[in-house]
């Protein structure tokens, strides 16, 4: 091997080795970056119609690495005075090498105390639309960034659409670069984020929850390509009422936007879990969500099979429900389902109830519509008093109207040996506003309320019964309806029908029930 290239490339090492202190030395004695400021805000004001200040100092730092420390700034909104953002401390470090190739570097970009204001407005633009705009200048150099790092941030959220404030307290961001080498790809972007933080609502102080997420993101601007692959997300905390409420979930997120003039947005979810666990009114809950994939390619939709697994356990009993959703295809305004099944148990004290709902699925998102055309359901409920359980077999439809915000049940069949018919009708089901407003009608053909007692209640109704005729008293039984105080709160509105009733060895037919509560309750 020819000893001369090394000898020259160990002179030219130890030669830049000298001068770089030297020429460090310098530059830090002759040049003062903190003269720039007003060309600095001058021209963040042309450019982005926006106020720039920078109330500290500006300082070059050599060591460990080339670059420049400024303290105190902040930035205004758009054509505004209204503060936009503003940050502690800013450490810029450079990498000194790709300068001499016209890359502009970036070793790594820490930010310390920012706080920032993201608004979204009305007519559905936001304030940060105009720094989001692609320049049309040409670049003079690459612009590229290997670490960045966030501490001790806060991003303030206002949405005056849904007039809701959230606060993301306590953020640390971690995003790493990683080195994928291709020709093909030089403008792709792709980092390893780590990413904690604290959200609340100030309207909403039960709302409070510490978040930590991990995921590799893909950002490819020219392709209008963006991933997330391998998110790994834990939340704890608390959300409306369920307490040492803890999420994870994990999966691989992907959107491919079509280009101008084009047609089909691509947007692909991969492997995606969701499970929480929380304490809610004395009951502990426990839910696991399975989606395998989730796709929309245009306005077309495909999934495979959903399962969901949902168990309560309380004081009070427990309750296990299954669900399952199988493939789905179709169009946004048309996806249809072959199977949804609802499967639920119940045990609370001496009660066991089993119910199991099926149905294929029909539905449209342009819509907002929902629709179980052929529902069947099944019940199943043991020592309810009567000696044979309360089993039943019922068929009928359900559907949902999201923007008539309303949903329809109708139903027929039998349950516990007699014929039932009926409908149930919500409507006012908009989140946020005043209990929805429930009517409903049932028709039933007989009622043997006897055969729900234990034989010890039987034989006291029988002495009372054989009593009050022997003295030739009325025989008066007032039907027991506390389980109504439990709806007081409830809008509801409906009748119960029932052709032949019979309750403590009496027999009535033509039963008519009215139930009224909540706005419709008789306040005399």
């Amino acid at each position: 091997m020819n000893r001369y290239p090394r000898y020259v490339l160990i002179i030219f090492s130890v030669t830049l080795t000298i001068a770089l202190p030297g020429l460090a030395i310098y530059i830090a004695a002759t040049f003062d970056p903190n003269a720039y400021k007003p060309q600095i805000i001058q021209l963040v004001k042309e450019k982005n119609q926006r106020d720039l200040k920078l109330d500290g100092d500006i300082k070059l730092t050599f060591f460990p690495r080339l670059g420049a420390e400024i303290n105190g700034l902040s930035l205004s909104e758009y054509q505004n005075d209204e503060e936009f953002a503003s940050a502690e401390n800013i450490l810029v470090s450079l990498a000194f090498l790709p300068l001499l190739r016209k890359q502009l570097e970036l070793d790594e970009i820490v930010v310390t105390g920012l706080k920032a204001n993201l608004i979204r407005f009305t007519d559905g633009h936001t304030n940060i639309d105009d720094l989001l705009v692609k320049s049309d200048e040409a670049k003079q150099f690459k612009f590229d960034v290997g670490r960045v790092r966030a501490e001790k941030s806060t991003l303030i959220f206002r949405d005056e659409v849904s007039h809701k404030q959230y606060i993301f307290g306590d953020l640390n961001l971690k995003a790493d670069k990683i080195d994928v080498r291709s020709s093909s790809v030089d403008d792709v972007i792709r980092s390893k984020l780590k990413l904690t933080f604290r959200m609340n609502q100030p309207e909403q102080p039960e709302i409070d929850q510490a978040i930590r997420l991990s995921f590799d993101l893909t950002l490819d601007a020219a392709n209008q390509y963006y991933a997330v692959s391998g998110l790994n997300l834990e939340s704890k905390g608390t959300i409306n009422g369920i307490s040492h409420l803890v999420i994870n979930s994990t999966g691989d997120f992907s959107a491919r936007f079509a280009a101008a003039g084009a047609v089909g947005d691509e947007f692909t979810v991969t492997g995606l879990t969701l499970g929480m666990t929380g304490i809610s009114g004395g009951n502990n809950l426990d839910m696991q969500l399975d989606a395998p994939r989730l796709s929309l390619n245009g306005k077309k939709v495909a999934s495979e099979g959903i399962v969901a697994v949902l168990k309560i356990i309380g004081s009070g009993g427990n309750t296990n429900g299954n669900f399952s959703l199988s493939g789905v295809n179709g169009t946004i305004s048309d996806f249809r389902s072959s199977a949804l099944t609802v499967e639920l148990e119940s045990h609370k004290k001496e009660r066991v109830v089993k119910a199991m709902l099926a149905s294929p699925l029909a539905g449209s998102v342009t819509a907002q519509q929902l629709d179980l055309p052929d529902l069947v359901a099944t019940i199943d409920a043991d020592s309810f008093g009567a000696s044979d359980g309360l089993r039943g077999n019922l068929k009928g439809s359900a559907s949902v109207d999201g923007l008539a915000q309303n949903a329809q049940v109708q139903f027929n069949g039998r349950l516990g040996g007699s014929d039932i018919k009926g409908n149930l009708e919500a409507s006012g089901l908009t989140p946020g506003l005043p209990q929805p407003v429930l009517n409903f009608s049932v028709d039933i053909g007989q009622l043997d309320l006897d055969r729900f007692l234990t034989p010890q209640q039987k034989q006291q109704g029988a002495r009372k019964f054989t009593k009050k005729v022997a003295s030739g008293k009325r025989v008066d039984e007032p039907i027991d309806l506390s389980l109504l105080d439990d709806l007081q709160d409830l809008n509801i509105q409906g009748s119960i029908r029932i052709g032949v009733l019979k309750a403590a060895n009496v027999t009535s037919s033509g039963v008519k029930l009215d139930i009224r509560t909540g706005q419709y309750r008789d306040p005399h």
